[in-house]
């Protein structure tokens, strides 16, 4: 699943449509529409404003007060194409530009989905704090954890506390501040804490840094894969030596999510 760098990775691609103007929308499969506080129509001939992220989620500002969000799921893609073509599969919306270029939106498992609001208030209503912001910080995150029996890396992807962190970056945060994934949020000291915030902002920044982490599908808005699975440590590297002691990664169930993790260096 694209997480908070793979997101921003795209966003940052995606400036070059901020002035263009929506020519047409084609809505190929309607039910991945999740919201239709707008109809598309109303979007034609607008300019596009903005384009940013919050946590995992695209926003698209339109001039006049309307928006969109796109979550990418499991698998989602959101890209141009420098001018109209034979769609490929899975593609469920195009959004025609004023320039001849198309922006697609595709979606193979069909996790993801759009949302044509009003305003993004009552969407973003819930959602914690972003994690590379000055706000995220050990006086943050010290009481979120406080008598918390869940696991931490549990705490970490839940979205309502911090916004944007998924497997893959919640594992490499863990191992660079030497916790081990199971252990209990509460349990952690004012030390651990501090490294933990510290190694979050690391590897998220990393991240972004090798345009994102590409395992199978993630791709850029132009089409480009990311490079950050190169420098992974423990995600994804089950039986493989830890860089550090050269012990074997190991992979743990947890809560229903894999996590990998190296049982010397973590504790």
């Amino acid at each position: 699943m694209p997480e908070l760098p793979e997101v921003e990775t795209i966003k940052e691609t995606l400036q070059d449509i901020v002035g263009l103007t929506l020519d047409d929308i084609k809505i190929l499969k309607p039910e991945y529409v999740r919201s239709w506080q707008n109809q598309p129509d109303v979007y034609l001939g607008r300019r596009i404003a903005a384009v940013s992220r919050r946590g995992k989620y695209l926003l698209f500002d339109f001039e006049r007060g309307l928006y969109m969000v796109a979550h990418l799921g499991m698998s989602g893609r959101i890209y141009l194409e420098p001018r109209e073509t034979a769609l490929e599969k899975h593609v469920h919306i195009v959004f025609s530009l004023n320039t001849g270029q198309q922006l697609w939106f595709q979606d193979a498992r069909r996790f993801g989905g759009l949302w044509l609001l009003k305003d993004y208030g009552e969407m973003f209503a819930t959602m914690g704090v972003e994690p590379l912001s000055r706000r995220f910080s050990t006086s943050y995150l010290a009481p979120l954890l406080e008598n918390r029996r869940v696991a931490i890396k549990t705490l970490l992807l839940n979205q309502r506390m911090i916004s944007g962190i998924g497997n893959i970056y919640a594992d490499e945060a863990l191992y660079r501040a030497g916790l081990r994934p199971e252990r209990p949020a509460g349990s952690l000291q004012p030390a651990e804490i501090r490294r933990l915030v510290r190694a979050i902002k690391q590897v998220l920044r990393s991240g972004i840094e090798q345009r994102g982490t590409t395992l199978r599908d993630f791709q850029d808005g132009y089409k480009q894969k990311g490079e950050f699975q190169d420098y992974l440590k423990v995600y994804g590297r089950e039986n493989e030596p830890c860089p550090a002691c050269r012990q074997p990664i190991v992979r743990q169930v947890i809560n229903g999510r894999s996590s990998h993790f190296c049982p010397i260096c973590q504790k």
